[in-house]
């Protein structure tokens, strides 16, 4: 609950006023004053404070135009040859095994690993 205010008091009008002035957030001043957001508004009103920055107006920097497909093409084609030299400049023990040979290997590893001599039997006649 907001305690109650005086707004006739000359020493709140020059406390507003001087907040009004620091670019304070709308939110920051109520909670510093104790008054509600459309009190502040009528208080803004009947003081004749100027209006604060509308940020929907505020400058914006300046936006770059998009791409056409002709620079989109070229930048494409610029980070595919990067990325294939940088892959060709790799050492050898850092290339990818292929999935091919990763599964084979998984399965190979399965194999091993199993303790059930007729699962053995089945996988050993499936492989002849």
């Amino acid at each position: 609950m907001r305690r109650t205010v005086s707004t006739a008091c000359s020493t709140f009008q020059a406390t507003l006023r001087h907040v009004w002035a620091s670019g304070s957030t709308y939110a920051e001043m109520t909670l510093f004053l104790g008054v509600t957001k459309d009190q502040l508004f009528r208080l803004r009103d009947k003081l004749a404070l100027p209006l604060r920055l509308d940020r929907s107006k505020r400058k914006k920097p300046p936006r770059h135009r998009d791409p056409t497909p002709d620079e989109i093409a070229q930048r494409c084609a610029e980070l595919k040859s990067r990325h294939l030299e940088d892959r060709r400049s790799e050492p050898p023990d850092r290339n990818y095994a292929r999935p091919h040979d990763f599964i084979r290997f998984k399965l190979e590893r399965a194999r091993m690993l199993t303790d059930d001599p007729l699962e053995q039997l089945l996988d050993d006649f499936a492989d002849q």
